[in-house]
């Protein structure tokens, strides 16, 4: 896949191949995300890796083994500091990300994971830093169409959080976006709803492929889908009502809640709806989404 997510997590707890450390020169253990990396990695082996290397220019990045942590890697940017914004700063900033990501790739990454580098300590503006955040990604996919990689920030405020996703949604990076509740218009299941189990496995890919979700590019796209945890909303995107609430289980017996309100969807059976929910994860977990107008020939439209 090609995502740029934006998550409210510890970047220790990341299970992404690589996590990116927001370094000083001297690459020596720190506060902040520095300090939670060193502390998670491991601090006396991930310090002698560190040592051996000895120093990364400001704008640039270096790697080293993730040792204790998830991610096989960690990449250690290092970030100005903000002085006016006249210093190169921009330009720093930008470099920083473009090196993780450009080492992640290097290193057969298929995922990467970022604090919002020079944004704590260093004083770098908040939205000036995502703004250097999103672009040096979104160019970065962009001139690199062929390769899979998918982009994890991982941030502890709600107001950062608030910012990168208000950010994202204005950025060039848009169009790699994971979709969020609140990316189109939706409603809440009625009380009128039913459930039954669904047993289908998946794969990791197909799983990623969910996660992504579908921003409707217009209302004939059909549907409107994002996920929260392990729970997948299904909307249909000219309505903005509920059809289908997912919550997957590692037993691969999933819980499926349906849209019962006659008004809002017609379905006369529990099998019948496992059927067009099944048409429909075939085409949502391919590596592409096609939209419903493409697939409508191929298929009953249950949903009328």
């Amino acid at each position: 896949m090609r995502t740029i997510e934006i998550r409210k997590t510890s970047i220790t707890d990341l299970a992404t191949d690589a996590v990116v450390n927001a370094a000083n020169e001297g690459l020596m253990a720190g506060g902040g995300v520095c300090g939670a990396i060193f502390k998670a990695a491991g601090y006396e082996q991930l310090q002698e890796a560190c040592r051996k290397i000895g120093h990364c220019d400001t704008g640039s990045a270096v790697i080293t083994p993730g040792f204790h942590l998830k991610a096989r890697y960690i990449l250690h940017a290092v970030g100005p500091r903000w002085t006016d914004g006249k210093h190169k700063e921009p330009e720093l900033l930008y470099g920083a990300y473009y090196r993780s990501l450009e080492l992640a790739a290097a290193h057969a990454c298929p995922s990467i994971g970022f604090p919002l580098i020079s944004a704590g300590i260093y004083g770098y503006p908040v939205q000036g830093a995502w703004r250097q955040a999103l672009n040096a990604c979104g160019d970065f996919l962009d001139r690199h169409p062929d390769l899979s990689m998918d982009i994890v920030f991982a941030v502890l405020s709600d107001e950062i959080l608030e910012a990168g996703r208000k950010a994202q949604r204005t950025s060039p990076a848009s169009r790699y976006k994971v979709a969020e509740r609140n990316d189109w218009k939706r409603h809440d299941m009625p009380a009128q709803h039913d459930t039954f189990l669904f047993k289908r496995p998946f794969t990791a890919q197909q799983m990623t492929a969910l996660r992504r979700g579908n921003i409707p590019q217009d209302m004939g796209d059909k549907w409107f889908w994002y996920m929260e945890g392990d729970t997948l909303f299904a909307h249909r995107s000219w309505s903005g009502f509920c059809i289908y609430r997912i919550d997957f289980k590692p037993d691969n017996r999933h819980v499926v809640t349906v849209n019962r309100d006659p008004e809002q969807y017609a379905c006369t059976s529990t099998a019948e709806d496992a059927e067009t929910l099944n048409s429909l994860l075939n085409w949502w977990t391919e590596d592409s989404y096609d939209y419903y107008h493409e697939w409508l020939e191929e298929i009953a439209d249950k949903l009328t």
